[in-house]
C-alpha cells in the first residue's frame, strides 16, 4: 500500500514546462583603447591635452535585434544610463524569441516624447535629476554628460588648479542611432548578453577641451561628441 501511494503521490507532482523564449541582456565596459577605463585616470584628448574625467554618463536604448537585415525584437521606450562610476555591468532588457542574430540598434539618447515627458513622474533611470535641465525643462534630458578637468600648462599633470570641463549634449536633435554588427545565437531558457564597448578614446577624437571648456545643449561640440559617442560603440 505504501509503495502504491509513494507513486501515486509522484504522478501527481507539477511537471514544469519546457521554456519557450530567451532572456536578453546588454552588458557593457568603458574603455579607452584596450585598457579598461577609469574615471580620475590620467588621459589626453585630441589635441594632446592631458585630461581627468570625474563624471561620464548618457542615455541609450530602445534596442532592437536583426538577423540577415529583418527585425526580430524590438523594445520600445526601454532606456538605460550607463554611468562611468560602474565601468563595467549589464542591464536586463526583456525575454526574445530564441534564435540567431547579427545585428543590435540602439539609440543614443532619448526620442522627442521621452524626452519632453514630465521627470518627476518617469521610472529609473529617467527620474534622475542630475540628467534633466530642471532650470530649462523645454531642453529635455542631457543625453551625455562629460565632466571633469583639463590641464593648461602643459606639464601633464591635471590638479584641482586646471580649468573645469563640462559637456551637456542635449535637445532633440542631440538623438543618434548606432547599428552594431555581432554574431549571437540563444536556445530556449537561455541568455543572450552581448557586450557593448564604449572606447572613451574615440570620444574625445578631434576635441580639443582646452580650447573650448564649455558646450551646453547642442553646440558645435556637442555635436562632435555625440557623433563621436555614436561612432565609439562597439560589440565585443
Amino acid at each position: 500500500m505504501s509503495v502504491s501511494a509513494c507513486k501515486k503521490d509522484e504522478d501527481d507532482l507539477p511537471v514544469t514546462p519546457a521554456p519557450t523564449t530567451a532572456t536578453f541582456k546588454i552588458e557593457y565596459g568603458f574603455h579607452w583603447g584596450a585598457d579598461d577605463f577609469e574615471l580620475d585616470s590620467t588621459y589626453a584628448d585630441g589635441n594632446g591635452h592631458a585630461i581627468r574625467f570625474s563624471s561620464v554618463r548618457f542615455f541609450f536604448g530602445e534596442p532592437h535585434l536583426a538577423n540577415a537585415g529583418t527585425e526580430v525584437a524590438h523594445f520600445h521606450e526601454t532606456y538605460f544610463l550607463a554611468d562611468a562610476t560602474t565601468p563595467e555591468g549589464e542591464f536586463n532588457v526583456g525575454t526574445i524569441t530564441p534564435g540567431s542574430f547579427d545585428e543590435l540598434e540602439l539609440v543614443i539618447g532619448l526620442d522627442s516624447a521621452t524626452n519632453h515627458a514630465d521627470p518627476t513622474l518617469a521610472e529609473e533611470p529617467l527620474n534622475d535629476p542630475s540628467m534633466h535641465w530642471t532650470w530649462n525643462p523645454a531642453a529635455g534630458y542631457k543625453f551625455f554628460l562629460l565632466e571633469g578637468r583639463v590641464d593648461d600648462d602643459g606639464d601633464g599633470v591635471v590638479d584641482a588648479g586646471d580649468p573645469a570641463f563640462t559637456y551637456h549634449c542635449a535637445t532633440d536633435d542631440a538623438q543618434r542611432e548606432a547599428a552594431l554588427s555581432f554574431t549571437g545565437s540563444v536556445a530556449a531558457g537561455g541568455t543572450l548578453a552581448p557586450h557593448l564597448e564604449v572606447l572613451m578614446d574615440q570620444v574625445v577624437t578631434g576635441v580639443d577641451m582646452l580650447a573650448t571648456t564649455d558646450g551646453m545643449g547642442y553646440d558645435s561640440i556637442n555635436v562632435q561628441l555625440m557623433d563621436n559617442l555614436a561612432a565609439s560603440l562597439e560589440i565585443e
